[in-house]
C-alpha cells in the first residue's frame, strides 16, 4: 500500500500487507485502518503508513475471519467490520461486527 503524488512518485508505503481489501482514513489524525483479508486481520497505521498495532486478528476472536469492508465512525470511535463467518452457524455468510477503537 502506497501514497503517491500527482506525478506518480511514491511518498510513503507500507509493505507488510498482501491482499488489502478496504481501508478507512481518520480525517482528524490521518491514521489508516486496513482490512487485510489475506492475513485475517485489521491493522491501524499511523499517518506515515507505519504499523501502530493490530486491531483485530483471527487469534483474538476465532469466529472473525476474512475482514473485507470497513466503516469507521469518527464521532463515536466505532469501527464496523464486514467479514466472513467461520463457525458452523456463520460459515460462508457475511457478518458485521462493531468495535470501539
Amino acid at each position: 500500500m502506497s501514497e503517491v503524488d500527482v506525478e506518480g512518485h511514491m511518498l510513503k508505503s507500507f509493505t507488510d500487507i498482501w491482499g488489502a481489501e478496504h481501508l478507512a482514513i481518520d480525517n482528524y489524525t490521518g491514521q489508516v485502518i486496513v482490512a487485510d483479508g489475506f492475513n485475517n486481520r485489521v491493522l491501524l497505521l499511523n499517518s506515515q503508513l507505519q504499523l501502530e498495532r493490530v486491531l483485530i486478528d483471527r487469534t483474538s476472536q476465532d469466529k472473525y475471519w476474512h475482514p473485507f469492508r470497513l466503516y469507521h465512525r469518527q464521532l463515536t470511535s466505532r469501527l464496523y467490520v464486514l467479514h466472513r463467518g467461520s463457525d458452523s452457524v456463520l460459515l460462508g455468510r457475511d457478518v458485521v461486527t462493531e468495535w470501539i477503537i
